[in-house]
């Protein structure tokens, strides 16, 4: 389960009710057309002496003085429960609607009408029957399509009489607010720190100290403690041997998100596939135990400084799904970053589209301050295909050429830039990245 998106157990709320005192009653299509019947063959048939006319507005007359001598105010109390506040993206909302008769009522009407970004999985309208003190609770399952701070919907109820000549309309429940989690992948293969931090974890060390994991074994030294004398070695060599090991450490991870400009398309955006990206690093980082933190760095600063535990996730995920594009002219660099939020010897792992010319020099500043920096790029590139005329290609083709360079001269500097498309999974990159590490630290050696 190493790095597996943890399924979120949401807390539950209960949802807004209507009660009776909230009815607002209205005359049907049917009443005013009975009336008008009714009324057009008294009046014709006074007028023009037909007693005719006048038998047959009779009956619509009688009907309606019938229905409205009949008339009971219904009494009823509609209340949404059981709808939780957060939610997987993609993942299916459940809740139900309760329906509390105090009189017997002939016809409910229920309507749900969806929020923005929701869709139910079963019927919009359902129609209902209740007797005197019946309860009805009708399920309901809804689908969020997108992360972010979603309201499910409403619910309206109306009733009608018997008759069917006035109709009762209850104030609309509010099926309440959701808090959308984005989707994360599973990884099985994570970008590896060049250096750990002092405190324990789940990460084998490239350092010699107190663990498990093997290491070397040498000739024994004055200082070296009797429980790591390797007694096997040194029966064998005649002389003193101690096994060494590496510790189990764990490392300072930190998300740095670039919300200065996004790339968007239709329902894509570059900002969307980031944010994705961040909460798969963060669940496959915290269940190694790594210390993870995330910075929002753009228009506006946010962030949460590296901690570990299932409650930090949960905070990164809220911190992502507020995550949005603040145009702004500020000259901004890493120095508005507190100091907790970018502890010494992290790993910080850019994920940015490479657009905005102030996050690519805070790369710089970063690398230049001692950072372990590895770059995520966002590929704007499907989000903004190439024009139609001549210059709109050549523009394209320039723009592309601009990226490589850029990315081939942070590489130079240290930092690693892997490209990374949406319709590829985030395995890909991570891999790649990886690969281009060992690669530098072999050249280096």
């Amino acid at each position: 389960m190493n790095g597996e998106p943890t399924r979120i157990a949401a807390p539950v709320a209960l949802g807004a009710s209507a009660s009776p005192d909230s009815i607002r009653r209205a005359p049907t299509v049917k009443l005013r057309a009975y009336l008008l019947l009714a009324a057009a063959g008294m009046v014709g048939g006074l007028a023009a002496g037909l007693p005719q006319l006048v038998a047959l507005a009779a009956p619509f007359a009688a009907y309606v003085a019938l229905g409205i001598a009949l008339e009971r105010r219904p009494r009823l109390t509609v209340s949404a429960e059981g709808w939780p506040d957060r939610a997987l993206e993609g993942h299916d909302v459940s809740g139900a609607v309760r329906i509390q008769a105090d009189t017997a009522v002939d016809r409910i009407e229920l309507e749900l009408r969806c929020g923005a970004g929701v869709t139910s999985q079963g019927p919009l309208r359902q129609v209902l029957r209740l007797g005197e003190g019946q309860q009805e609770e009708v399920g309901t399952a809804l689908q969020v399509d997108r992360w972010g701070a979603r309201h499910l919907g409403t619910l309206a109820c109306g009733v009608s009489d018997g008759f069917g000549l006035i109709r009762y309309e209850l104030a609309p429940v509010s099926l309440g607010a959701v808090r959308v989690f984005p989707r994360g992948e599973t990884l099985r293969e994570l970008i590896n720190p060049l250096e750990e931090q002092a405190t324990t974890g789940s990460r084998v060390s490239r350092q010699r100290g107190e663990g498990i994991e093997f290491a070397d074994i040498r000739p024994f030294v004055p200082g070296d403690r009797i429980r790591k004398i390797n007694w096997r070695v040194a029966a064998r060599y005649g002389t003193p041997y101690v096994t060494e090991r590496h510790p189990e450490r764990n490392a300072d991870v930190i998300l740095f998100l670039d919300t200065f400009a996004e790339v968007r398309e239709g329902a894509g955006s570059t900002l969307k596939l980031a944010v994705r990206a961040a909460s798969s690093l963060a669940a496959a980082y915290l269940a190694r135990r790594d210390r993870v933190g995330v910075v929002g760095f753009g228009g506006a600063l946010t962030g949460l400084g590296p901690r570990f535990g299932q409650v930090q996730q949960y905070q990164i995920l809220d911190a992502l799904i507020g995550s949005e594009v603040i145009f702004s002219y500020a000259d901004k660099d890493v120095r508005f970053v507190p100091r907790q939020m970018l502890p010494p010897k992290a790993l910080v792992i850019a994920i940015t589209p490479l657009i905005d010319e102030r996050f690519i020099g805070a790369l710089v500043d970063l690398r230049a301050r001692g950072y372990d920096i590895a770059v995520l790029d966002v590929s704007p590139v499907p989000l903004a295909p190439a024009g139609k005329t001549a210059s709109d290609v050549l523009a394209h083709r320039l723009w592309l050429l601009r990226r490589a360079a850029l990315a081939s001269r942070l590489g130079e500097l240290g930092v690693p830039v892997t490209e990374w498309r949406g319709e590829e999974p985030i395995q890909v990159p991570i891999i790649s990245t990886s690969a281009l590490r060992r690669r530098s630290r072999t050249l280096a050696a």
